[in-house]
């Protein structure tokens, strides 16, 4: 059966620690073909001066948020936008037969994404599919599509904070069997 696990939990609860271990279960003990992205932190001298876009079945990164990016069409708080890289990660996933993926994974769906109607749209669409999916998004995050997502009644919703981290890794282990 087709699963579709939403997770949240506040900034460093480890939820993109989470995608990593279940990707990683998925990868070596099932075999699954796994896509989707990541969004990587970008460090320069060990501080964060922006975010990625990686794609999980290729590995190609793309540029997706810096520092003073004054020259971005996009703006949230200190961060330029580069919305056309995760646009160009998104458009290949748009080719790829849906019987060929195991597993979709978001990490995430967060504030800067959701400025791409495109990312929003293919979110939509990726949640009215038959593909199992397992997605993160931002406590904080204000928008249409959070409000369409938990009222999907097949979405699963686990609120992650440091405390249950291993009990919600070893439920959603469980419910993609």
């Amino acid at each position: 059966m087709n699963q579709k696990i939403l997770i949240t939990g506040p900034p460093r609860c480890g939820k993109s620690t989470l995608i990593s271990k279940l990707i990683e279960y998925y990868t070596v003990k099932k075999n699954y073909t796994i896509y989707g992205f990541l969004t990587p932190e970008v460090k320069k001298s060990g501080n964060r001066i922006g975010f990625d876009i990686q794609d999980i079945f290729t590995n190609e990164r793309r540029k997706f948020a810096r520092i003073g990016n004054y020259n971005a069409s996009q703006k949230l708080g200190k961060y330029g936008l580069c919305l056309e890289g995760l646009e160009e990660i998104i458009s290949n996933f748009e080719t790829i037969p849906l019987h060929e993926i195991d597993l979709f994974i978001v990490d995430e769906i967060g504030k800067m994404e959701l400025f791409s109607k495109k990312f929003q749209d293919f979110i939509s669409n990726i949640f009215a599919s038959n593909l199992s999916i397992i997605a993160t998004i931002g406590l904080k995050v204000r928008h249409p599509i959070k409000d369409h997502l938990l009222n999907l009644s097949d979405v699963k919703f686990f609120n992650l904070d440091r405390l249950n981290f291993q009990i919600v890794y070893q439920k959603i282990i469980s419910m993609l069997k």
